[in-house]
């Protein structure tokens, strides 16, 4: 910078060097060659003092400096610097190629712009100039509002003073910039309301310590000699690290727009992440939005915000989902444990969807494949783990179903070949003892309908060539049975029936004749099978006598006379006898559903 503020600097110089052969800090200079440099590890002014404070060194450059030879400037030291932006009302002429070479160079660039604002608004139209100038340059350095010129902001008072820079440093702020103001010691003393600005100060005081107390840089002298700059050049020191105030990668709203750095340079043609998502930033450094094709892939790109879409996103009442790199998907596709089809323009399917041959069903909401039972339009159908719509018999869960060749359950009766089944209401194949429209049935375990001789518990039944359980007397290939009413089953031993007692072998054949029991004997009448009781009776020459239990004797034949035939009224009943109904415990059943 220029700024008229030294008369006389060598004087001024040669006599703080004369003052600093015994100020104690460091070493003596023998030349000027280390003024401003770093000796001992630490930088000193002219006079040999040192500036304990310094952490790097740097300059600021306009016109005024020429074409610089930025390369030079970087080896010698120098780590930063602020570049001027406006000469004569128009950018100065340097600061392109400046910005590009310093940058090029490795050094970290702010920039700074002599101000000549008397309002706020001038100053905040100075901050867009310098915005517009800047945004597509990697300045990784404070942007500094130049309070020096006398002519137009040195003739407001101090709180107007504040007032212009708050609004040039806030409009700095606003877009993503660190602002700093660069002024030297009267002017913070005497033109600045200080206690109304609270912006960081780039302190300007030549060949002496400054005043102003705290600063974050210091402008040292006008006349220093960098490497790669022809004459006389401004030199400053650094006094804080301020990396925490200037992040490399971060959103700016320049003029309306928005654009994003990454290490400090505005992007273009590039995906980028901000930590939050992708963006693509076009050709002009701005997000693009809505739906976009990029190397044969398709994208959506936030309407508002840009930020490429990851996973679900509904567009037009149509439900698309993009990949974890943010692409379409199309096809089959898991998520979260379901699986979806989206058809060939990325839109999620719904409803039946046939694919080679083979029908699956999608949720109507949720475009979920369905798997397992599902009812549909009344109707139930079963898809598989695949999705794939099943048909004809299906084991599933302990249970079998028959699927008609649209998919849809059977029920009820089912004729398959020469087999017939039931199918409950639920569709399983009814297995065991099912009673249908009042009579029993009995299935086998892979459910055919059962008919003849079934022995489902350790009890005999009987199934009719219709399927259903019969009760009652029984005639089967010449023998005689009797199945319980209730029940069902074939009766096996004693059996009261009607009033009259019967008996049934181990086979439940009804037994005829002189039949054994226990050791005891009864007689059955051979016509209809009933046990003579309570009464005297001939067989084969023999009598006997039948007690009430039935349990027949030979009567003794001293009282034989006495009979009057093979069968007589007269009983003799013997009370030490087991009568049948006291060896009949098993003739109380209540049905086949129940024979355990």
């Amino acid at each position: 910078m220029r700024h008229k503020k030294i008369g006389m600097r060598f004087a001024a110089a040669a006599l703080c060097a004369f003052m600093g052969m015994s100020a104690g800090f460091g070493p003596a200079m023998d030349s000027w060659a280390a003024a401003y440099e770093k000796v001992n590890g630490y930088y000193q002014l002219a006079d040999g003092t040192v500036i304990q404070q310094a952490i790097a060194r740097g300059i600021d450059v306009s016109r005024w400096q020429g074409n610089v030879n930025w390369a030079a400037v970087a080896a010698d030291d120098v780590s930063f610097v602020m570049l001027g932006t406006r000469s004569k009302g128009v950018v100065d002429p340097n600061f392109h190629t400046n910005v590009k070479g310093a940058s090029a160079a490795g050094l970290k660039v702010g920039a700074y712009i002599y101000s000549l604002a008397t309002t706020p608004d001038m100053a905040r139209a100075e901050a867009d100039f310098v915005l517009s100038l800047v945004k597509d340059y990697p300045i990784s350095f404070p942007i500094a509002f130049d309070a020096e010129d006398s002519a137009t902001l040195g003739t407001l008072p101090p709180a107007q003073v504040s007032e212009v820079i708050n609004a040039f440093c806030q409009r700095i702020a606003d877009a993503g910039y660190y602002p700093i103001v660069y002024a030297n010691d009267y002017w913070l003393s005497k033109k600045i309301d200080l206690s109304n600005m609270p912006y960081d100060v780039w302190v300007a005081r030549y060949e002496a310590k400054h005043v102003y107390a705290n600063p974050i840089m210091w402008q040292v002298t006008s006349t220093g000699s960098i490497d790669g700059i022809n004459g006389n050049v401004d030199i400053d020191f650094l006094y804080k690290d301020l990396t925490p105030k200037l992040p490399g990668n971060m959103w700016r709203t320049i003029g309306g727009k928005t654009y994003y750095y990454q290490n400090y340079s505005i992007q273009k043609n590039a995906w980028i992440n901000d930590g939050t998502g992708w963006f693509f930033m076009n050709e002009e450094g701005l997000t693009a939005t809505g739906w976009f094709d990029k190397d044969g892939l398709r994208y959506y790109l936030d309407e508002t915000t840009g930020r490429m879409n990851i996973g679900w996103k509904l567009l037009s009442d149509k439900w698309y989902f993009f990949n974890p790199s943010g692409s379409m998907n199309t096809g089959w596709l898991s998520d979260n444990g379901s699986r979806y089809y989206l058809e060939s323009n990325g839109a999620m399917a719904t409803g039946w969807k046939e694919l080679n041959n083979q029908y699956y069903y999608l949720d109507p909401t949720s475009g979920q494949m369905a798997t397992g039972w599902k009812d549909i339009n009344s109707k139930r159908y079963f898809l598989q783990e695949s999705g794939v719509m099943a048909t004809g018999w299906l084991d599933n869960n302990g249970s079998r179903y028959y699927l008609n060749n649209d998919g849809s359950m059977a029920t009820g009766w089912l004729a398959d070949g020469t087999s017939k089944y039931y199918l409950a209401g639920s569709g399983a194949v009814s297995t065991g003892w099912q009673l249908i429209d009042n009579s029993w049935y009995f299935f086998s375990p892979s459910g055919t309908m059962a008919t003849g001789w079934v022995n489902p518990d350790g009890n005999w039944y009987y199934i009719g060539n219709d399927g259903k359980m019969q009760s009652g007397w029984l005639e089967d290939r010449g023998a005689k049975y009797y199945l319980s009413a209730s029940s069902g089953k074939m009766t096996v031993g004693w059996r009261q029936i009607d009033g009259s007692w019967y008996y049934f072998g181990g086979s439940g054949a009804m037994a005829t004749g002189m039949t054994q029991v226990n050791g005891q004997q009864y007689y059955l009448n051979p016509s209809d099978g009933k046990m003579a009781a309570s009464t005297a009776f001939v067989l084969d020459g023999v009598s006997y006598t039948a007690d009430a239990n039935g349990v027949c004797t030979v009567t003794p034949q001293e009282t034989a006379g006495q009979t009057g035939g093979e069968n007589t009224a007269e009983s003799q009943t013997s009370q030490s006898e087991t009568t049948p109904a006291e060896s009949a415990s098993q003739t109380k059943e209540i049905g086949p559903g129940i024979h355990k």
